[in-house]
């Protein structure tokens, strides 16, 4: 299709790093895209010197350096400068690197540091969990014999590997023989101390936007094991996007900001025309990419939210992750407490409502992120998705500030500022991404949870399509999409 006025060959509907990858990617290969954002939605905050970046789990804070260097190498990025494709100087690094805590969990009796080297994770546990050490040992036993099938299932040729996807024709899936263990962690964990399994828990919550206790095992080692004996990336998810973002504009790829969708169109020969709320632009394309929560864009695409129905009663969000941010003097933060970190504070109550959060720390001396001598503190906590409108903010808010005081001792003598402001005003957004997920029925892991490809020329990146995998799955979702793409116009 020739670019004519409002007519592109794709349009990536949302502004999240999935559809940003496969547009870019798009770009680079000749064709004309047109990414549609929301007018005024702002995806960080900055104040008096700080500078915060809501998240959906620490998938985006602290990057794999085996994601950065696929990124890198498919949109030809110099993110990694100075890594020889031998890989040398990343082992150099990385040797060096993983003596360090990759994140920190704290139960009500326990605080454990995840280390990537497992000799020093190995020390933690025994600590911590010291009347399972047998059985423990006999778990983690079990998932390094899974992990040589999952090593092996990535070394398949000419697959982009981020992890061991599969994608095969029906009989082929009927007749194939599948060599990981059927077993369920809630099976699995059951003898185990509920301290134990709640350990196990948390972490898989901290890599991924999927809340579930009936992980397959392979899906268990593939979320805990992958990638932890690579160096610890210290390039967060914002500066892979704004370095996605000016590769993209170099490569000829344009940006509308609008309101929102009111009515989408299929057409056999003319395409996808969507139709816009408040304005009189009409924009036409061959394929259309859609990267914002399934849940929330469906309502205003008109006659195409019947088709997209069923793939929402797939998977459903159960939490909101609300974001609160805080500047704070250094000298609150306790000695070994890590940059990120999540706590729950009590074991017998559901997760929402402050009892459980997620917390990144700025970079001790970082004044990019906050004033000298203080530290931007942004705290992730849970809402039950369907009660935004019902709840008390205020009551939501003595739940966060009261596990906070836990963690910080006189924290409320060293607090320059607490803004919770911030998610008042985007949370009720189109595209606004932050939700943890479950799904009502089965589904085979390797193959995703929402396709890629949703309907006839139109096709969905985000954080539903591998909601276990966080931001390693929706990368490859926009990756993948956009080589299909190129594949069918060949």
């Amino acid at each position: 299709m020739k670019q004519l006025g409002n007519e592109q060959e794709v349009i990536v509907l949302g502004s999240g790093l999935g559809g940003l990858a496969a547009g870019t990617l798009l770009s680079k290969n000749n064709h004309s895209v047109l990414l549609l954002r929301e007018k005024g939605y702002q995806s960080s905050y900055s104040k008096k010197g700080y500078h915060f970046l809501p998240f959906s789990n620490f998938s985006e804070k602290s990057l794999k350096p085996s994601l950065v260097r696929k990124i890198s190498q498919a949109l030809n990025l110099s993110l990694l400068m100075g890594t020889r494709e031998d890989g040398k100087h990343a082992k150099a690094v990385s040797d060096k690197s993983r003596q360090r805590s990759t994140f920190q969990v704290v139960l009500p009796r326990a605080r454990i540091d995840i280390f990537s080297e497992r000799s020093l994770f190995r020390k933690e546990w025994k600590r911590e969990f010291s009347k399972e050490v047998v059985q423990i040992e006999g778990f983690y036993n079990e998932l390094d014999q899974i992990q040589p099938l999952l090593e092996k299932e990535n070394w398949k040729k000419h697959t982009p590997a981020f992890f061991p996807f599969r994608q095969r024709s029906l009989i082929k899936n009927i007749f194939s023989f599948d060599p990981f263990p059927k077993e369920k962690m809630d099976k699995r964990l059951f003898p185990f101390s509920k301290e134990f399994r709640e350990f196990i828990q948390l972490q898989l919550l901290s890599r991924g936007n999927f809340y579930s206790d009936r992980f397959p095992l392979s899906l268990v080692t593939q979320v805990l094991f992958d990638g932890t004996n690579e160096l610890n990336s210290d390039i967060d998810s914002e500066k892979v996007e704004k370095e996605i973002l000016n590769q993209f504009l170099r490569s000829g790829g344009k940006i509308e900001e609008i309101d929102r969708v009111k009515e989408m169109n299929l057409g056999y020969r003319k395409g996808i025309t969507l139709a816009l709320e408040g304005s009189p632009a009409v924009f036409r394309s061959q394929s259309l990419i859609i990267n914002s929560p399934l849940h929330r864009i469906s309502p205003f695409l008109g006659r195409k939210r019947k088709g997209l129905s069923k793939w929402e009663k797939k998977i459903k969000p159960l939490y909101m992750v609300i974001p609160s941010f805080l500047g704070i003097h250094e000298k609150v933060v306790p000695v070994g407490m890590k940059d990120l970190l999540v706590s729950t504070l009590d074991l017998e109550k559901p997760h929402e409502d402050g009892n459980l959060l997620f917390l990144s720390l700025s970079p001790k001396g970082d004044e990019t992120k906050a004033p000298e001598g203080k530290r931007a503190l942004t705290v992730e906590s849970l809402m039950d998705a369907g009660k935004w409108e019902q709840t008390s903010l205020v009551e939501y808010q003595q739940g966060v500030m009261k596990h906070l005081y836990h963690l910080f001792p006189f924290l409320e003598n060293y607090i320059e500022f607490v803004d919770f402001q911030w998610a008042s005003d985007y949370v009720p957004k189109w595209s606004y991404s932050h939700f943890l997920y479950e799904s009502p029925s089965d589904f085979c892991w390797r193959e995703g949870v929402i396709p890629m490809r949703i309907s006839k020329n139109i096709y969905f990146v985000g954080k539903e399509n591998f909601p276990y995998l966080g931001l390693g799955g929706e990368v490859f979702s926009g990756l993948t999409v956009a080589q299909q793409i190129l594949k069918k116009n060949a």
